[in-house]
């Protein structure tokens, strides 16, 4: 998939929460993260009615991480391991730079919200790229053929917010990146046997 230049949109949420993460969401205002953007206040209220508006932007933030992972990813890999690596730096990105306690606000909220849950949109370019990964080894005979890309996303997907939620649950305790690093090769194992 080719890489897509980060929006205005991308920025913002980016440097939103990386600000969130350094100095906390409380004691971040609107003027520090337009300065950290490079935006205008005018660009800022364009996209978001305020501060507020930017806790169920975290989608985008993972997004924007896969959009920069697809500009270095290795197109000769396989997909198993295209998917162990995107997991594995987005994972990483995670633990290193989100607070989690607004991860866990954003996992409670969407589970009560009754705006669009920005987590299971299939528009996202997370969806759209990894079912085309999975795709790609469901053709070339890597993963087995007895269920379909959708399919097995819906399984990635679910993996993913699972252990999430248990790292957020369990405040962190221990490495969400190791932990996933462990485990995910069982599920893709899964995938290649058939599911």
């Amino acid at each position: 998939m080719p890489r897509k230049r980060q929006s205005t949109k991308s920025r913002i949420v980016k440097a939103a929460w990386n600000l969130f993460y350094k100095n906390g969401y409380e004691q971040t205002t609107v003027e520090d993260i337009i300065s950290a953007s490079k935006t205008s206040k005018g660009t800022f209220y364009h996209y978001f009615k305020g501060k507020e508006a930017l806790l169920n932007s975290m989608s985008y933030l993972f997004d924007a991480k896969y959009e920069e992972l697809a500009a270095t990813i290795d197109p000769n890999q396989s997909a198993y391991d295209k998917l162990l690596f995107l997991n594995h730096e987005l994972f990483y990105m995670i633990e290193t730079s989100v607070d989690i306690k607004l991860l866990a606000s954003l996992y409670s909220s969407q589970l009560t919200t009754k705006d669009k849950k920005s987590l299971s949109d299939k528009k996202r370019f997370y969806f759209k790229w990894i079912t085309e990964i999975l795709e790609d080894g469901l053709t070339n005979g890597e993963f087995k053929n007895t269920s379909t890309a959708e399919e097995l996303m819906k399984l990635y997907a679910m993996y993913e917010r699972a252990l999430l939620y248990d790292w957020a649950l369990y405040k962190g305790k221990f490495s969400l990146t190791s932990y996933s690093d462990k485990l995910l090769p069982h599920l893709l194992d899964t995938f290649t046997e058939g599911v």
